[in-house]
């Protein structure tokens, strides 16, 4: 596996709160915390921190792109 960081722009803050649950339910074994301000191009609410697998990387794009979110990726997924 490798570092995958997604970036996702969700301006409502409830918006934001709800998609985190959402995370949390595909992969359960995940962290969340509150970041801290970096040098991006949002300030981000809710960080969450997880071990992936391509199949789960899958299904959190694709609830990215039902909710019409904006998102940068970096780094990839090696299995």
């Amino acid at each position: 596996m490798s570092l995958v960081i997604l970036t996702i722009h969700i301006p409502d803050k409830q918006k934001r709160i709800a998609f985190a649950v959402k995370i949390r339910q595909i992969i359960p074994q995940s962290k969340t915390y509150i970041p801290g301000k970096k040098n991006s191009l949002y300030d981000s609410d809710i960080g969450i921190k997880a071990n992936i697998t391509k199949e789960e990387l899958a299904k959190i794009n694709a609830l990215i792109e039902r909710r019409g979110f904006g998102c940068t990726k970096r780094g990839s997924l090696d299995e």
